[in-house]
């Protein structure tokens, strides 16, 4: 697709962590830089170096005029950069590059680079709305317990050396450690009680597990995942079968799902309990969550009319 000819170039940003998905990343995305160029896109080249860069990069560049922004990297990276677009009308693109990608899943992005790169072109904007967590903007999920403990002591090396065989070992190791914190999950002003808590706007989980089936989006609904037991073969348990996307970790009684607006999650031992946002441990209990007001255009294949959930059944597992 050339530009036609006499139209002016569209000036973007593109976002990337160089080292996303087991693999130096800075040549592929000069090499795209230079493809969007001949296709009248100019892309400025800005890589991340630390968590809560994208957030910053996107920030300090909106004010200079931007007709999008591209984003390469894991789902932290993509929510980061599109934090930095909240309350702008600039369109995000997606360019998977990390482990699981569960945002590109959800959108039904696709999770090949090259035919992902075809957005920045032809993709038509999608409005995805912003959750919060003590302000701080999330899509996909906050947890609290296991999941956040796992991503706040990974092995940076080892994930990037071994993908997701590098976030296993360091997973067996915090499962089997994980002493199981009493937790108080507060939804709409009920209290529940948990070991392991994930507050979803996504359904997917870690990839294409499916944690929370009816969850979505575009949702002014929270989905929250509770799970209250104290085994470690129950929680092994609940890991495969949600691995195995067939909703059994619902139906079964093994956990539930309490919809909400308001949630908040209080650690009932005498120590806070760690809090991952869109995969980055960044939080600890108590926090409140909520559904906000503020979207982002991300572009997708199609206009979204939402997405159909990715599994059928678990309506029976829904409670509250």
């Amino acid at each position: 697709m050339k530009p036609k000819r006499g139209s002016s170039h569209r000036r973007g940003l593109l976002v990337y962590n160089p080292t996303a998905g087991q693999r130096n990343r800075r040549d592929q995305m000069n090499a795209l830089i230079d493809r969007q160029r001949r296709h009248g896109l100019e892309l400025v080249n800005a890589p991340t170096t630390g968590v809560g860069d994208a957030t910053e990069i996107v920030r300090s560049f909106l004010p200079q005029g931007l007709d999008l922004v591209a984003v390469c990297g894991g789902d932290g990276t993509i929510s980061e950069a599109a934090c930095g677009l909240e309350g702008s009308e600039v369109p995000l693109a997606i360019l998977p590059g990390g482990t699981s990608n569960v945002l590109a899943r959800e959108l039904q992005i696709p999770l090949d680079l090259d035919a992902a790169e075809g957005l920045l072109q032809g993709g038509a904007p999608s409005p995805v709305r912003f959750a919060h967590a003590d302000g701080r903007p999330f899509l996909l999920w906050a947890g609290a317990g296991l999941d956040a403990r796992v991503m706040g002591n990974m092995n940076l090396k080892l994930k990037r050396w071994l993908g997701r065989t590098g976030i296993s070992l360091t997973a067996m190791t915090e499962f089997l450690r994980y002493e199981f914190p009493r937790l108080e999950v507060v939804i709409d002003g009920v209290a529940h009680q948990a070991t392991f808590a994930v507050v979803c706007r996504a359904s997917r989980y870690a990839g294409d597990w499916i944690i929370a089936p009816e969850a979505r989006l575009d949702g002014e609904m929270l989905d929250v995942m509770l799970f209250s037991r104290r085994s470690h073969l129950d929680l092994l348990r609940l890991f495969r079968q949600m691995r195995q996307a067939r909703s059994e970790h619902l139906e079964n009684g093994l956990s539930r799902i309490v919809r909400g607006r308001e949630v908040e999650i209080r650690s009932l031992e005498p120590y806070p309990v760690e809090v991952e946002v869109d995969g980055d441990c960044v939080l600890e209990t108590p926090i409140r969550c909520r559904v906000g007001t503020q979207t982002v255009n991300i572009l997708v294949p199609k206009p979204v009319d939402w997405l159909e959930p990715p599994v059928q059944g678990g309506v029976a597992a829904l409670t509250g």
